[in-house]
Formats: structure tokens, sequence, C-alpha cells
């Protein structure tokens, strides 16, 4: 999904998100194909598909990524977690008027000299036109989460911008122009795409990035060059070149013959063949996704916390970890990750105790059948459990859940489908949006900002968000909305310590593990300093290859 909302002091100090720590290995031999090397300047990567090169309308990850080459954004986030300013000068604060007292107004100053790729100027024009594309209801965005709180954008001269909110909201500058959160869109150019009526068959377009588009060939490959124009100065790669290649195992055959310089969020699968690369560095990158086991509370027995922490008990999660991702992921307490400033270092885990599991079933009244199976007033507990049915990691799982709720009593059965009906509309059959699930084997990701309204507010059941829990708290609701409603990190973390607790409490997911990202890399590649996010690669203009 496409990733894609944080908070500043009220002091006006940049706000250190996240602290993140990335394992780092490397591994050299002197000898590498005669007659396959890397090509001096350029940086040939892989990618299972791609798309669109639309920002407006992206849903991948991999989408998101090839915008940072091309396009400017308000901010990207470091290799520290700390905002670092592009297209605007600074990070609004209270302190140095960026936030109104009220917090309903936040002021940008932009930055003066950039121009687009093809010469035109940028300016707070390109700005405005693009909050109104974002809002144009022709046009078929990915979300409007935090654009919909915007009452309505004043540019007192070509280089301000000041956006009047409907309310305070926390997550504003990680929205608003940052690519970290499920909405976050860059800035497009207002002089190429006004005359549009929308935005939905428009694929590419100049930007203000360190790389602009030179060739795209479907299905084979897309090609950036550097811009010349870009306003740091010229990046240091002259090229990048992503190759389109489906198969994970394909990819790191071409990676093995030097066809490629690298592998980005490669596959756990493929972990124990990665580490032990000649000429590679391999890099262990904290990311806010998690894996978890949602839970239908709108189907019985679900609708019980009781049978819930059972069946979190139950999985035996340090399994998932050791043997199905190979000691790549993290233990996971919580849906806010370990490496966010917001996460509640006080809470831990349920411990994996089958014992503790089938008490808690009998507590709920499931006794144990005959035929290890429990039963309550002569109905059997049978629950589905679902995922994508193509989703190999998932899938794998899947398997060692199945196994750990049967040997509690839990007769759970695989039912699973393509991607398209998980993930899709309820109107078109959507498993998840449709609630026609019991157990469902899924990711998620809240982004750089905590805010995890849209997966667990009352609110949020779909089509309006994607609480495919329909679990509805009022303790968790008052306590997110609380958050939303404040700039200050500080006052923030606090409200977010009390959803962490609901969230473990409660259970309407079980948390199975926090995902880290593998890269891997050449030696010759230089400058790669990944964030703690999926969207890795902020400082594209640093990069070097030998």
């Amino acid at each position: 999904m496409k990733l894609l909302s944080t908070s500043v002091l009220r002091a006006g100090a940049l706000v250190a998100l996240c602290a993140v720590v990335v394992g780092c290995s490397r591994v050299s031999t002197t000898s590498k194909p005669v007659g396959s090397q890397s090509i001096p300047g350029t940086l040939r990567y892989a990618v299972s598909g791609i798309g669109s090169l639309n920002p407006l309308t992206q849903t991948s990850t991999d989408e998101v990524i090839l915008d940072l080459f091309v396009y400017g954004w308000f901010f990207t986030v470091d290799d520290t977690g700390r905002f670092v300013p592009d297209l605007a000068l600074a990070v609004p604060t209270y302190r140095n008027g960026g936030i109104s007292t009220d917090g309903r107004m936040l002021t940008y100053h932009l930055r003066r000299g950039v121009r687009w790729q093809d010469g035109a100027p940028f300016t707070a024009r390109d700005v405005v036109f693009t909050v109104n594309a974002i809002m144009n209801p022709r046009n078929n965005v990915f979300s409007r989460t935090g654009w919909d709180d915007i009452a309505s954008v004043e540019t007192p001269d070509d280089f301000t911008v000041r956006f009047h909110l409907k309310r305070p909201y926390g997550p504003a500058i990680a929205t608003l122009f940052c690519p970290y959160q499920h909405s976050g869109y860059p800035v497009l150019p207002a002089h190429s795409l006004a005359h549009f009526s929308d935005l939905n068959h428009v694929d590419t377009a100049v930007g203000t990035g360190p790389f602009k588009l030179k060739e795209w060939v479907r299905g084979d490959h897309i090609e950036f060059e550097a811009n010349p124009l870009y306003w740091r100065g010229p990046p240091k790669l002259k090229r990048i070149v992503v190759k389109i290649v489906p198969d994970n195992n394909t990819a790191l055959l071409q990676y093995k013959t030097h066809e490629l310089d690298a592998i980005f969020n490669a596959p756990t699968a493929q972990f124990p063949q990665l580490k032990d690369l000649p000429d590679s560095t391999i890099r262990l990158v904290p990311t806010p996704s998690f894996e978890l086991v949602g839970m239908n509370t709108r189907h019985a027995p679900l609708d019980d916390a009781l049978v819930r922490r059972a069946i979190d008990t139950a999985i035996d999660k340090p399994k998932l970890i050791a043997n199905n991702t190979h000691g790549v992921a993290m233990p996971a307490v919580s849906d806010i990750a370990s490496s966010s400033w917001a996460f509640n270092r006080s809470l831990r885990p349920n411990q994996y105790d089958p014992a503790a599991a089938g008490a808690l079933l009998e507590r709920a009244g499931w006794t144990m059948g005959p035929d290890a199976v429990r039963t309550k007033n002569g109905k059997r507990l049978t629950l589905y459990l679902t995922t994508i049915a193509k989703g190999a990691d998932r899938v794998a799982n899947e398997i060692v859940i199945q196994n750990s709720l049967r040997a509690v009593g839990i007769d759970a059965q695989v039912k699973n489908y393509p991607v398209e009906l998980v993930y899709g509309l309820a109107a078109y059959g959507g498993v998840l949006d449709g609630g026609r699930y019991d157990l469902a084997v899924v990711g998620q990701n809240t982004g750089i900002d905590p805010d995890d309204s849209t997966l667990f507010m009352c609110d949020q059941f779909p089509p309006r968000g994607v609480n495919w829990f329909f679990w509805c708290d009022p303790v968790f609701d008052r306590a997110e909305r609380a958050a939303l409603n404040d700039y200050d990190p500080g006052v923030r973390k606090g409200y977010y310590a009390i959803t962490q607790r609901e969230l473990l409490s409660q259970l309407p997911a079980s948390i199975l593990y926090y995902s880290r990202l593998i890269l891997v890399s050449r030696p010759e590649l230089h400058g790669l300093k990944p964030t703690p996010s999926q969207i890795w690669n902020w400082n594209a203009w640093e990069w070097s290859m030998d």
C-alpha cells in the first residue's frame, strides 16, 4: 500500500521523529565476473512492477520511491528521523510563528530560486494548484486524509503559503507535502498541468527533484537522468535505471551476475542467501510497517476480548520471526513502531503461552471437546483464517498461526483470496472492506507520524477509513482525538501511550512483528543513508557509483 502524517516542538526545535539503528554487514572479495561490472555514474536496481508515475493515483511504495527522485516536497526525513527542508525553508513551529496560537493556521516560507526541470520557476502558485488537484473530486486520489482538514489556502506573496485549517491537526506537518504518510503528495507544476480538467490519465510531469524522467518502457525499465537545474546542484549520479523484474529469484540472479547494483526491499525469504553474498553491503532498516492478525469484532466470538486475547497468546510469534523471517523482523507490542518517538516503552507483549490461552477460552465459556475442538452451547469454535492467496510470506505465517490456534482448540480453517479481493472495496466483493472474514493475516503501516486514527477509530469503518476490525472503543477514541488536536509531541506521546495500552488490552488485532527493510548494494554505491521508513531514498542527490 502507499505509505503515506509529525509533530513540532512548542519551543520550536526540529523534532526527532525516531532514533534509528541500521544493522549493516559487509562482505568483500576481489573477484568479479569478467565483463560484468557496475557502470560508473549509473545505479541499476529492480522493482516487481510500476503501474503509474502519477503521484496522485499511485498505490505502491515502489512508486512513491520513484517520486522522490523526480519531485519536490516541503520536507523529507533523514536517516536520524529529522525533517530535512526541501521546498520549504523551515518546519512550522509555535516559536517561529509557523503555527498560529490556536493551531488553525500553518505558514510555510518557500525556497527561492528553485526551478522545474523544464526551466519554469517554482512559486506558491504550484502549491495552491496541487492542493486544489488533491481536493478535486474528479481526481481519483489515493487518500485525502489531512487535506480535507484544510479550509482555505492563502498566498501573501510568491514564496509564502498559509494553510487555514478547520481544526488543529497534529499530523499536518508530516502530511502536507511530506512523503511518509498515506496521503503525502509532492508539489506538482501548475504551468504544465493546470489546463487538464482532471489528472487521472496524466502519467508524468516535470518535477523539481534531483533526477528527471528520460524513458519509461512499460514492463521493462524506467530511466532517470541527472537534473542539471536541481537547486542543490547536479546530483553525483548520472543515471538511475529501474528495471522491471516481477520475479524475486530473477532479480537475485541478476544481482549475482552484476546486471543490478542493488536490491532494495528484498524479500525476507531470500535473506539466508543475501547475507552471504560477496562484494555486498547488507542493511536491515527498521520501518513503521507491521504484520498483524486482524480480528473481525462483528463476528462472534471475536466480539469477546477474552477470545481475542486467547488468540494473541496462542500465536507463537518468536517462531514466526525466527523461522519465517529468518530473524529479520523485530518483536512487536504496538502498532506504533519501536523506533518512533511515540512508542510506549512501558508496554510488554503477551507471551506465547498455550496453557494461558486455553484458560482464557475456558473463562469465555469454550470447553474442549472430544475431537480437540472447543465448543460452547453446542457450537464448535471454528474461525476462518484469510490472507492473499499468492502472498508467500503471509501464507507461511498463516500456516504457523493455524497450527498455533488448533493446538488450543480453535478449528482454524484457511480461506484465501486474490489480492484484488482482499483489499478491494466492499461494493466489489472486498474481503476486508466488507468484513467478509474472521481472522486476516495482513500488513499495515502508520507512517512516520504515529497517527493511527484511520485504522482504529469508531468513525473509520469502511468506506470512510480502514478500520477493518469494526472495533469501537471510547477510551481509544478520546485519546486518539486529543492526540490529533495537538502539535506538541510531548502531549501527543502521552495520549498515544493510552491508545497503545488500550490496543494491547482489547486486541482488535494481534500485532505479530515489526518489519525491517533489507537493502543490498555493491560497495561501489556510496552515500546511501536509509530513513526509518519504507521511503528510504531521501538523499539520492548525494549517491555516487564508482
